[in-house]
């Protein structure tokens, strides 16, 4: 995509959205001097809080997936930086549009329509978004945290890690403490589990091969825990896929999305505190 084309798309996509954006904006400033935020807030499903914000259409969202493939580096960060410097909140761009690109680009494997290789570049680019964006959403959370911890991991050695991050800031964002290990390896997880008291261990599977290790797995890390109640979580691409493969896993939630995971959660945990 030569560099006229693409400034034209950029053009294209954000040209009806400023006004929108800024209204958006004035609304909630009206509404937090009326309805202060409440603890009961933090713990909705991010989607139920943000489905009046005016987002990007379906078109705008299949149009920045595409400068997001684009070979050339950058486009997808330029125009990630149009939609912040227009309005566009934080959350919005890290529990939504994000989200919501990833599952263009399974949907589209899933089709045949981009190769292995093109989405694994893909997700690469959104992963890396994530994380220079971490700092400014962590910092927009830190008056919702509660006392309530989560250690999320890839099975050891996985490669991609765009589900787990997506999934750690839906949980930062419903006020959790969210850790992750250094690294992939099975050793990285275990110290951070032996090294911290943790609530919840959360697992992502992806592949059979993984899913046939799981129990050992998750015997292996409530053995080292530094909580021997430790919740277990599961979820990740396989359960999404084929739900019934889990049905022998003993684990205390099983979900298919990061709100999903959040609600089943403290729901979890609120039935544990009103039967102690």
């Amino acid at each position: 995509m030569d560099t006229l084309v693409k400034k034209e798309l950029i053009r294209e996509v954000f040209s009806t959205q400023l006004p929108r954006l800024i209204e958006e904006i004035e609304r909630k400033v009206d509404k937090s001097t009326l309805n202060p935020p409440s603890n009961e807030s933090w713990i909705q499903a991010p989607a139920a809080q943000h489905n009046n914000q005016k987002a990007l259409n379906e078109e705008q969202v299949c149009k920045i997936t595409e400068l997001l493939l684009d070979t050339e580096e950058g486009a997808f960060e330029l125009a990630i930086t149009v939609l912040k410097t227009h309005g566009a909140s934080i959350n919005y761009i890290v529990l939504e549009l994000i989200p919501e690109i990833a599952k263009k680009l399974g949907k589209q494997w899933e089709e045949d329509t981009l190769s292995f290789a093109e989405v694994s570049i893909g997700v690469g680019k959104l992963e890396r978004a994530i994380h220079k964006l971490d700092y400014l959403f962590q910092a927009t959370q830190l008056e919702k945290r509660q006392d309530k911890s989560i250690l999320i991991s890839l099975f050891p050695d996985s490669q991609h890690s765009l589900g787990t991050l997506i999934l750690s800031n839906f949980f930062t964002y419903s006020g959790w403490q969210v850790y992750r290990p250094a690294n992939n390896g099975l050793n990285a997880i275990i110290h951070e589990i032996e090294s911290k008291h943790h609530h919840v261990l959360g697992i992502s599977i992806s592949t059979y091969e993984q899913l046939q290790e799981l129990p050992s797995l998750i015997k292996l890390l409530k053995g080292k825990s530094n909580n021997p109640q430790i919740l277990v979580l599961i979820g990740g691409p396989l359960y999404n896929k084929s739900p019934e493969k889990f049905n022998h896993i003993q684990a205390d939630v099983k979900a298919f999305t990061p709100e999903e995971s959040v609600q089943k959660l403290d729901q979890h945990l609120s039935l544990i505190e009103n039967n102690t």
